[in-house]
């Protein structure tokens, strides 16, 4: 019995475990899946792997018409590609992103804004963050973005912590790190999974 709960402890570790999206509204935060459900991976030395900076659940569904945020890892020299989505323009130096959009991004409950491409350069875990842009436009010092209705408003996000040890604030998600176990689906009618993240803050 001690072997198959081991075992099963293991795999849940290293899987890479799709979860409902964050209830929360106005969020900001990296995935290693377009629908904003998988934050741990795990990824080979030498390769490379896509990750994804999506804003979930925004109050103004009328279009996107622009975000700012900064993104970080833990590690140097490990996200070497941003690919933006959109017909968009980055006004700033990746990785700080003061991003417009000449065309309206469509609302989505997962908006992707952003392909990383991670290179996986060491054999330990690999940590990654967003942060606000070095100069924001918005009134809270927090990443944000513009719609079609209120294109002169800058809505706040806010960070949804996915690994997040210790509490420190941001870290959001993490590659070939032990510890980084997503939670196993709770079905929506049982538990909002608000309350559920809420038990591991």
């Amino acid at each position: 019995m001690r072997i198959c709960v081991l075992l099963l402890v293991c795999l849940l570790a290293g899987a890479a475990v799709a979860q409902p999206i964050d209830t929360d509204p106005n969020g900001i935060s990296i995935y290693f899946d377009e629908g904003a459900r998988v934050y741990c991976t795990d990824a080979t030395v030498g390769t490379q792997i896509t990750a994804y900076l999506c804003l979930t659940n925004a109050s103004d569904t009328s279009g996107f018409l622009g975000w700012e945020a900064k993104l970080e890892s833990s590690v140097s020299n490990t996200l070497i590609g941003f690919d933006l989505r959109g017909d968009a323009t980055n006004t700033a130096s990746a990785p700080e992103f003061v991003v417009e959009f000449g065309t309206p991004l469509p609302f989505s409950p997962s908006t992707v804004l952003m392909e990383i491409t991670i290179d996986v350069v060491w054999e330990w875990s690999i940590a990654l963050r967003v942060w606000p842009a070095e100069s924001p436009s918005g009134a809270a010092n927090l990443p944000s973005y513009t719609t079609t209705l209120e294109p002169s408003t800058h809505t706040s996000l806010q960070y949804l912590f996915g690994w997040n040890p210790d509490e420190v604030p941001n870290w959001s998600a993490a590659i070939n790190n032990p510890g980084c176990v997503d939670l196993p689906s709770v079905p929506a009618e049982d538990t909002s999974w608000s309350s559920v993240k809420a038990l591991y803050r």
